[in-house]
């Protein structure tokens, strides 16, 4: 089976965000025998991208951070190129099938399927991009906000397969997208335990937390419409109860200077750690020398189906994590023996349920073994993604 891969971010290296799910699953297609062509954004030139991917060929597309500033501006200039290079790419090589990850690549793939009917196109669906316009300024926006939303519908529709990350994400996307129900597949996101596991980090822990207090931990691309402001608004109730609580803010994001800005309003300076961006396996690191993980989301439409990859990455490095009780969390992460649910948007009740965590250390340990066990049995990003593979196998025979 000849197979293109595409994703509009930095794939090598992994840069967060969708990139985990998509390079294990270009690795599981080459383990699989395949011939896999990518067509991403690198951080290395593209023959060293090639390699260590194990692929036959790369097309190397127009990058931006998730960090800029001007980012939204960025993507508003390169997602329409990096749209009509792929699908002249996909033109060029005649693919079995072309797995997207996202809307804006799967546009790309229907352009690009347009001269070559035979090839399926396959769309891996973690999140609704154009949901988030919304929460930027400008009204630039509106018509990029309209142009966007009109090609992530005709991207779920016209999609031959869509692969997504949960039974609440399937369902909106049938409801509110109209999706076809039968062309629907769910894989879980998951974690490679060969990066997240438990490690030693006392450097860390001495350096970023002097004293016995304990550690709360957010993690990733720090963007302002997750909301990460309600920890700093949580923050008074649990430094009340646990006066030596520190809370390190691990990644970067456009979120970063307002959320240090009312750090220092609320004189709460000393008690939050701002890393900046840091390498995956540091990451982790950081995460094992913490005592409670946090996911911070709204309850808006895209984070309702949204499963993010920070609590499969807490639990791998045996930390518990508090999470919004949001539909596809609750589907995937079940019930609260590994992590605790609190209500999204609600400063008080994070509080509570932060509270009611660290007074309890043997629980917290308890917990966090039990969050081992499952990413061992449940979330192995090797066996989720081998069941991606599996699937465009069984559609590509579908197709032929």
């Amino acid at each position: 089976m000849k197979a293109l891969v595409v994703i509009f971010e930095e794939l090598v290296p992994i840069s967060g965000g969708g990139t985990p799910r998509t390079s294990s699953i270009v690795r599981s297609l080459v383990e699989r025998g395949h011939e896999v062509y990518v067509a991403a954004s690198f951080g290395v030139d593209a023959e060293e991208a090639r390699r260590e991917l194990g692929a036959a060929g790369v097309l190397p597309l127009t990058g931006v951070s998730r960090m800029d500033p001007k980012k939204m501006r960025k993507y508003a200039v390169s997602y329409p190129t990096n749209i009509l290079r792929v699908a002249a790419y996909a033109w060029r090589l005649g693919p079995d099938v072309v797995l997207t990850h996202n809307t804006a690549a799967a546009f790309a793939a229907l352009l690009g399927k347009l001269l070559r009917p035979r090839t399926v196109t396959v769309l891996d669906l973690t999140d609704l991009l154009f949901e988030y316009l919304d929460d930027y300024k400008g009204s630039w926006l509106k018509l990029a906000a309209a142009a966007g939303r009109w090609m992530e519908r005709t991207s779920v529709r016209r999609s031959d397969h869509i692969i997504t990350i949960s039974g609440a994400m399937r369902d909106i996307l049938v409801r509110d997208y109209r999706a076809r129900p039968e062309r629907l597949a769910i894989v879980h996101d998951g974690v490679d335990t060969r990066i997240f596991c438990r490690q030693e980090a006392a450097d860390l822990r001495a350096a970023h937390a002097p004293g016995d207090g304990q550690v709360l931990i957010f993690h990733g691309v720090i963007d302002p419409q997750d909301g990460p402001e309600l920890l700093i608004e949580a923050a008074p109730a649990i430094l009340a109860a646990h006066p030596g609580a520190r809370f390190w803010m691990v990644g970067d994001g456009t979120a970063v200077p307002d959320l240090k800005a009312r750090t220092r309003a609320a004189g709460l300076e000393d008690r939050f750690f701002f890393s900046g961006w840091v390498r995956q396996a540091e990451v982790a690191r950081y995460i094992s020398a913490s005592d409670l993980g946090l996911v911070i989301l709204p309850d808006v439409l895209s984070a309702r189906g949204r499963v993010t990859l920070k609590e499969f990455e807490y639990w791998a490095c045996g930390v518990p994590a508090v999470l919004p009780r949001l539909p596809a969390l609750q589907e995937v992460v079940g019930d609260e023996a590994a992590s605790v649910f609190y209500a999204p948007g609600d400063a008080a009740d994070l509080a509570r349920r932060v509270n009611e965590l660290l007074a309890d250390d043997e629980r917290r340990r308890a917990m966090g073994r039990l969050g081992q066990q499952r990413v061992a049995e449940q979330f192995e990003w090797r066996a989720l993604t081998d069941e991606i593979a599996r699937l465009c196998e069984e559609y590509a025979g579908q197709q032929a």
